[in-house]
């Protein structure tokens, strides 16, 4: 008996969500280098077998990632090292509204999942 045995790597791209919203990281304020709050973290990205984990920031009308590796701190909100030129500012009123947006795809995903059952 011969037994061949291949090795594949596999590439995958997680989309990590928190169970609790806000979370530690997903519903948090963004901050760039130039002090403008640019949006809220929507998901966490994880990509394999690179393991780069990337933040994607919703925006008003736009959503973009950000690299670990571009983070300055985080606490009660996300600061980060390097400036967002493609997202315009928002107010503190956008983040609730945001929050909000992003708890009802949140919801709406888990709802969606359950009924594949």
């Amino acid at each position: 008996m011969v037994s061949i045995m291949t090795k594949q790597l596999l590439d995958l791209d997680l989309e990590l969500y928190e169970i609790i919203f806000p979370g530690k990281l997903v519903g948090k304020a963004v901050i760039d280098a130039n002090a403008r709050m640019i949006g809220v973290i929507r998901n966490i990205r994880i990509q394999i077998p690179s393991s780069n984990i990337i933040l994607v920031v919703k925006g008003l009308d736009t959503e973009f990632t950000v690299n670990s590796n571009d983070i300055q701190a985080i606490g009660n909100i996300v600061q980060l090292n390097v400036t967002i030129k493609h997202s315009e500012p928002i107010e503190i009123n956008d983040i609730i509204h945001l929050r909000n947006e992003i708890q009802e795809e949140i919801v709406h995903f888990f709802q969606v999942i359950q009924s594949r059952k």
